[in-house]
């Protein structure tokens, strides 16, 4: 779902259907309810998905999933840049409000405007060094400082967006969470293929070590790729590494 005009997908048929969607996917992939903390990684290097509305339907994907799979109805969530910024939880029982503040861009008016800019996005546009350079890495090694080895797993729902990653960096950062009690489950655009996602089975076979990451393309467009696909294709990954871990509870 999109929209031209920068504001955030309205609730409409469509997303509706995704209240349904969600749990049958994670029924179809043994996912289990209620057995995992979720989180919630946003790009925050590029204008042009929060404006079409991109990173507003992801976010309001992810708590669908986060709906199902966590305990709690508030999900940590992330804005990444150069660094990565912890901002208020994604309330999965309410998710538009989040989503006009964190996860869109206002339409731009004709005429100048004094005052603060109308959502939280923008008010914190330089403090987050936004639609500058990003370091998805530095966003890995800073989400796992808050994961705990012990209890239920946390799920990272981390949506890249022309994502590049030069050098080492973010296969270092991948292998540095291995062991963790984390999976990793990327989505969106890696078209351009420069970076360590683009070639994830390459890395697997490097590193077999790494088994806590998954990545998933979609179709042409991953925000119009059907919801009950997309949900299959994140929660199936991450289903079968949790059946690994915990073979006597799958």
């Amino acid at each position: 779902m999109t929209t031209d005009d920068g504001y955030a997908p309205v609730l409409t048929t469509k997303t509706r259907k995704g209240r349904f969607s969600a749990p049958m996917a994670a029924r179809m992939c043994r996912a289990r309810k209620h057995s995992a903390r979720v989180v919630l990684a946003l790009p925050g290097a590029h204008r042009y998905p929060f404006q079409d509305g991109s990173i507003a339907d992801m976010a309001r994907r992810a708590a669908r999933v986060g709906g199902f799979l966590s305990g709690t109805p508030l999900l940590d969530s992330w804005i990444y840049t150069s660094t990565a910024h912890r901002v208020p939880p994604l309330d999965v029982r309410s998710p538009q409000r989040w989503i006009s503040d964190w996860a869109a861009l206002p339409k731009e008016s004709l005429l100048p405007r004094d005052g603060e800019p109308r959502n939280l996005l923008l008010r914190n546009a330089d403090e987050f060094s936004l639609f500058g350079p990003e370091d998805a890495a530095a966003a890995i090694n800073e989400i796992s400082r808050g994961v705990s080895d012990d209890g239920e797993p946390t799920l990272v729902l981390f949506f890249v967006y022309a994502l590049r990653s030069e050098g080492t960096h973010l296969a270092s950062a991948l292998d540095g969470a291995a062991g963790k009690n984390v999976f990793w489950q990327f989505f969106g655009d890696t078209s351009d293929g420069g970076s360590a996602l683009s070639h994830l089975d390459a890395l697997r076979a490097e590193a077999p070590h790494i088994r806590n990451v998954g990545l998933y393309n979609g179709w042409d467009r991953i925000q119009e790729t059907p919801e009950y696909l997309f949900y299959r294709g994140v929660l199936g990954p991450f289903a079968r590494w949790q059946a690994r871990r915990s073979p006597s509870t799958a």
